[in-house]
């Protein structure tokens, strides 16, 4: 019995270390999208269903467009045309810590209540939350901007480490002078989401090939 137990712990740490590195998948792209693995040198066509483990980078062209979910909470982020990020993410328990390194471009970020850390960082800023959905614009020429549709987004600026709350209608600008501009939200300036038109829920079927061909099966249902 003793020998039992102590194989189905090891069993389960070798089987949580095979997935670690696992973390979201791509279930909608449009137009130019390309990925770029960690460790590796050269960018390949992003294609729908493709697993991103800790350390991806993605890029899209002008009028590319990629929505990206976590497979631990169905947390969402929507990448918008010219925008690059590498998508980092280290399990804790059942709850993988994400961050976000945004180079340049437009997300979209609808994140559940997290119990573990979520952050969003910029050449200048660091947008951190638990539990919102909002907007984040980068532009090395005119700053950082975050519009928050619902819930609150903490913006740190790097240099100072001076601290914005940015709460449901209201848009914070982060200039490249280091002022923080926080007005309400124009409706109008809040960017055109692709699948706002799309109707009903959605459903991707993730599938992990363990080292000796086993395969696991996440089934993830989401609006």
């Amino acid at each position: 019995m003793i020998k039992l137990k102590y194989f189905i712990i090891v069993f389960f740490i070798l089987f949580s270390n095979i997935y670690a590195s696992k973390i979201a998948v791509a279930t909608k792209v449009n137009g130019l999208a390309e990925i770029m693995p960690e460790g590796k040198e050269d960018f390949s066509k992003l294609k729908p269903g493709t697993i991103l483990s800790d350390g991806d980078m993605v890029r899209t062209g002008s009028s590319g467009f990629v929505a990206i979910i976590f497979i631990d909470d169905k947390s969402i982020l929507k990448l918008k045309g010219n925008s690059e990020a590498i998508i980092s993410g280290r399990r804790t328990a059942a709850s993988i810590s994400k961050k976000i390194n945004m180079n340049s471009g437009t997300v979209r970020a609808t994140i559940s209540k997290q119990n573990v850390d979520f952050v969003i960082q910029t050449p200048t800023s660091v947008a951190s939350v638990k539990g919102t959905d909002f907007w984040l614009v980068t532009d090395p020429a005119t700053g950082d901007q975050i519009i928050c549709i619902e819930g609150s987004v903490g913006l740190i600026n790097i240099e100072t480490g001076e601290e914005v709350d940015v709460t449901e209608d209201m848009t914070c600008t982060l200039l490249p002078d280091g002022t923080f501009d926080l007005t309400e939200t124009d409706a109008s300036n809040i960017p055109d989401d692709p699948t706002d038109e799309q109707e009903g829920p959605s459903q991707v079927r993730v599938y992990l090939d363990g080292p000796n061909g086993e395969q696991r099966v996440i089934v993830i249902d989401y609006q």
